[in-house]
């Protein structure tokens, strides 16, 4: 059996302590407040939470955007590359098209390296409940289950 990777996105709100200790890949969301779009990094690398949430009491408004394909594809394709199969946590289906994003990127690359396994699950979550499945998986895989 493979070793696998877990890869979730940064709406199951962990910090970049947590995904470390972990082991597990986060890949961002994107935000755009005040014309300017970040990315959603666990260390918080493109804007302070409290500057954000700052701006919105001061009356701007955040937009924000899924994880696409193509970041989904540079993340998997060098794990895969690699010779590790692939577990993907989605953000929920019913609020973004994250997990819709992951699944396409997965077929396009299962076609590519057939002898991988690449799973796509959505969590049917966000934030606490998306990080709590999250936290389980995490768990199983240290106890060695495929």
């Amino acid at each position: 059996m493979a070793s696998y990777v877990i890869v979730t996105d940064s709406s199951a709100d962990l910090s970049a302590q947590m995904a470390e200790k972990a082991g597990v890949q986060v890949l961002p969301l994107r935000f755009t407040v005040e014309g300017q779009t970040y990315y959603n990094w666990p260390d918080n690398r493109e804007m302070d939470p409290k500057v954000f949430y700052r701006m919105l009491r001061e009356g701007e408004v955040a937009t924000t955007a899924a994880v696409n394909i193509s970041q989904y594809l540079d993340m998997l394709e060098p794990i895969l590359q690699s010779g590790t199969d692939v577990l993907v946590l989605s953000f929920s289906s019913g609020l973004s098209a994250t997990c819709h994003s992951a699944q396409i990127a997965a077929q396009e690359l299962s076609e590519r390296y057939p002898d991988r396994k690449i799973w796509v699950v959505d969590s049917l979550c966000a934030s606490l409940g998306q990080g709590l499945l999250l936290y389980l998986a995490v768990q199983q895989k240290r106890k060695g289950l495929s």
